[in-house]
């Protein structure tokens, strides 16, 4: 449990996951979208990763793999970090982080979030879809 403690205090955002899970992907992806570089455990990769997967569903984790810790903290698996995305809260969570070394998520997500609405034709005043006029002769 000592060196679970350490890798999850060590670094302001950190991933357990595996290559086989399609959940633990997005998850990354999520987090590597909004700017972070959180540091990720391939649990099937590295020295111990049954173990450390086993002191996971001690902490309460099920299934064990995605688990975010963020600050230190136990945020959850794929759910958890899908509903704080959803409601909005993901960012906050990260942007509390600065003390902790993460930029203030203020301009990475915007500037994601305008090349994200120009790639899809979205307007970021107006996020409808736009419509193309088209001149009838």
């Amino acid at each position: 449990m000592e060196k679970l403690q350490k890798m999850i205090s060590e670094k302001s955002v950190v991933i357990f996951s595996k290559n086989s899970c399609c959940m633990s992907h997005t998850i990354k992806t999520l987090f590597l979208d909004f700017g972070v570089n959180p540091t990720i455990y391939e649990l099937d990769d590295i020295n111990k990763g049954k173990e450390i997967e086993q002191e996971l569903t001690q902490l309460g984790c099920s299934p064990t793999v995605p688990v975010v810790f963020i600050g230190g903290q136990l945020v959850g698996g794929a759910n958890q970090v899908m509903s704080l995305h959803l409601n909005r809260s993901l960012f906050r969570c990260l942007s509390e982080l600065g003390r902790y070394g993460f930029d203030k998520y203020r301009q990475i997500p915007k500037i994601y979030l305008i090349i994200k609405s120009a790639s899809v034709g979205l307007s970021v005043i107006n996020p409808q879809p736009r419509r193309r006029l088209v001149a009838i002769r």
